[in-house]
């Protein structure tokens, strides 16, 4: 296997030198920073040497919610996107911290995400959301408050009315209400982002890991077909032998837990769209 980035040191170098930046609001208030890529590779070298940074477009990374399981593999799969965006060419903002106020409820969260949308766009030239698993789904409902968004990013995010429909096999099954995640993803689907993820036109990518048993290819076709329905297109790519956070599985299917490969196929999956979606001229095509 060839040798990798550590895609977590890469983000935490970004970070090291990016501006931090406060928002507030009726749900509570959150801390993050606004990294730019480096200059010296990506799109931003190619195409754009010597611009300021200032002038590339801002995607957030949406922050998770809080209490979910696999708290380490969703933070690792964020690293991931957030170095993909970066290499794409636009600059990141990422929350480091959300304190709600009380206890946290969806509508709260998905309000966090608009206001720290609101609040990055006021510098940018443009703005688009991204997010990995359920925050991927919430980047759905958000990006119907916000026409003006450039570009959405889901990543290994389920779609919350397919994950939520219980059968006869599994409908007293105690995951229903043990498990925070399932309990989470009820609540989106009542809020139908299926519906929500075509409310306006923007490009859209959908990446998800290929042999995961929870969430199948179902997923990603259930997002491209919401779209499809509204006379839209949106991409998608499937990362072979990974699972849901694109963690590497074997034929037998062993998870490998620590590998970065998964993980950086899924990065460069977004550098490529992102900096394909973000030159001047995919811009004037769809401005045409």
């Amino acid at each position: 296997m060839a040798s990798q980035t550590n895609l977590t040191e890469e983000w935490l170098e970004a970070e090291h030198s990016a501006r931090p930046f406060t928002i507030a609001g009726g749900w509570g208030t959150a801390d993050g920073v606004i990294a730019s890529p480096n200059v010296d590779s990506g799109w931003f070298a190619r195409k754009r040497a010597g611009a300021n940074a200032s002038a590339l477009p801002v995607v957030l990374l949406a922050p998770q919610w809080p209490g979910l399981e696999d708290v380490i593999a969703v933070a690792l799969a964020d690293d991931a996107l957030a170095v993909g965006l970066l290499r794409g060419g636009v600059r990141v903002a990422r929350l480091r911290a959300v304190n709600f106020a009380g206890s946290p409820d969806v509508g709260m969260w998905i309000a966090a995400i608009v206001d720290a949308l609101q609040s990055v766009s006021a510098e940018a030239s443009g703005v688009g959301l991204a997010g990995t698993w359920v925050a991927g789904t919430a980047c759905a409902l958000a990006a119907a408050r916000r026409e003006d968004l450039q570009l959405l990013v889901c990543v290994g995010a389920p779609s919350a009315e397919i994950m939520s429909r219980r059968t006869a096999e599994n409908e007293d099954d105690p995951m229903w209400t043990s498990s925070v995640t399932l309990q989470l993803i009820e609540q989106l689907a009542d809020l139908a982002p299926l519906e929500a993820v075509g409310v306006f036109s923007r490009p859209a990518l959908f990446v998800q890991g290929a042999a995961d048993e929870l969430l199948s290819a179902a997923h990603l076709e259930a997002w491209r077909a919401a779209l499809a329905v509204t006379g839209r297109a949106g991409d998608g790519v499937e990362i072979g032998f990974t699972d849901a956070f694109f963690r590497g599985v074997d034929a037998s299917g062993a998870i490998d837990m620590h590998g970065e490969e998964g993980r950086s196929l899924m990065a460069d999956a977004v550098a490529t769209w992102v900096a394909r979606t973000v030159t001047p001229a995919s811009a004037a095509r769809r401005v045409r």
